[in-house]
């Protein structure tokens, strides 16, 4: 990565890690509806996890599930629950991690104030000890309404760890399967009728620690690659710092000719609004350097339209100025971003291919041959264009021009609308 490409690298890697840190933040939601109807996986607890009986009696209905409860005074050893099995799609269970938040509507009557208890679990593991069970206790309201809280309030009760403390433990995930609201710890005699309409669980796409765990892994990649490269370029030319320092020496001279006789002119062609020969001054001089700094390769492509005289000649010169508009069109959407286009004089081209070996700069010279010859450029005549290409061997721009300039006259010579590499 040189230090064009890091300039542009850094500030656009802390952009997009800004925005998916605040999109994180304030988006990026992730939510799971359960509504509740008469084939909903709901049944009744009969043994509950705690060790009571459960009784009662379930009744579903079009959009919810009703538990009609009645227990005797002082009998601890009876609740009513009703239980849910969790379905996300066809996947069995969910994973508490992957949310944040439940939310609950039920609907409860009662003629005895009481608590409820939620409880998430899984019974379905192959070892009885790796159960998981996590509960909150809410209290609700006579009437319908939405009880919500963060999932980080589940606990494991107490009851539960004392049954485990023989057993392995299992943290590894937060898996669970099923969903039980039970009655709760009031023992006196009552009759309830709880309702559960639907259930929300809602969470991120991607948790924070996962998302700056990797936004540190990247950043920690780039920083470690970015030094690398510039010890690799620092020790490279240190070893050449006195070629180096003749061949500069060469090419600022070059510089100084070049700017004095191209001063006064403009550096964008004003039909085509591509760069003129002026424009490309300054590009040409940081080709030049990078090649003569260390090795950089890069290649230019010459090409001029075919019989163009003919078409000003027969069709006049609005026409022909047409022609030379949607050509450089054409080719400023068929080049990359870090190439250039200029008019080069008349009806000719150039375009600097920056990076490029000879190879790669003839591949691009037959798609944009192929694209001038199967695009309609003039409604009056059909267009084809002759390419000659160059890779840089020398510190001399003139000597790679002439180089290109002559393998077009060879492409031209030999039948035109192709591509002739320069030797």
């Amino acid at each position: 990565m040189n230090l064009q490409q890091r300039d542009v690298y850094y500030p656009l890697l802390f952009l997009v890690s800004l925005v998916l840190v605040l999109w994180q933040y304030f988006g990026m939601e992730h939510q799971l509806n359960f509504n509740l109807h008469e084939d909903s996986p709901i049944s009744l607890s009969h043994q509950l996890a705690d060790g009571r009986v459960g009784k009662g009696l379930l009744l579903k209905q079009q959009n919810k599930a009703t538990l009609f409860c009645s227990t005797p005074a002082e009998d601890s050893a009876q609740a009513c629950g009703m239980q849910f099995h969790l379905q996300n799609g066809k996947q069995q269970g969910i994973d508490l991690s992957a949310y944040q938040s439940i939310a609950i509507n039920l609907s409860y009557q009662g003629n005895a104030p009481d608590n409820l208890l939620l409880q998430l679990y899984n019974p379905q593991q192959k070892k009885p000890e790796y159960l998981h069970l996590y509960q909150q206790s809410l209290l609700p309201q006579q009437g319908r309404g939405t009880y919500s809280f963060d999932l980080d309030q589940l606990y494991i009760p107490s009851w539960w760890q004392y049954a485990q403390r023989d057993k392995p433990s299992s943290d590894e995930n937060q898996w669970v399967t099923h969903l039980t609201l039970l009655t709760g710890d009031n023992q006196q005699a009552k009759n309830i009728e709880l309702s559960l309409h639907s259930l929300e669980l809602e969470g991120k796409w991607l948790q924070a620690k996962d998302l700056y765990i990797a936004l540190l892994v990247v950043w920690l990649i780039s920083i470690t690659q970015a030094f690398f490269s510039v010890s690799r370029g620092v020790k490279a030319q240190n070893k050449q710092s006195d070629k180096h320092a003749l061949e500069l020496n060469k090419v600022n001279s070059f510089l100084s000719i070049e700017r004095d006789n191209y001063e006064f002119m403009a550096k964008t062609d004003p039909l085509t609004s591509c760069f003129n020969r002026a424009g490309l001054s300054s590009i040409f001089s940081d080709i030049v350097i990078e090649y003569v700094d260390i090795g950089m390769p890069a290649s230019i492509v010459l090409f001029d339209i075919d019989h163009f005289k003919r078409v000003n000649d027969q069709y006049g010169h609005d026409e022909g100025d047409k022609v030379l508009v949607n050509i450089a069109n054409l080719i400023r959407q068929q080049i990359r971003e870090g190439d250039y286009l200029a008019r080069w004089g008349g009806e000719e081209f150039l375009v600097v291919c920056t990076h490029t070996r000879l190879k790669g700069a003839c591949a691009l010279a037959e798609h944009l041959r192929k694209s001038v010859e199967s695009t309609v450029l003039s409604e009056k005549a059909r267009i084809t264009s002759s390419f000659g290409v160059a890779e840089i061997n020398s510190g001399f721009i003139e000597q790679w021009i002439k180089r290109a300039d002559k393998a077009l006259y060879a492409a031209k010579d030999t039948g035109r609308n192709k591509v002739v590499a320069a030797k």
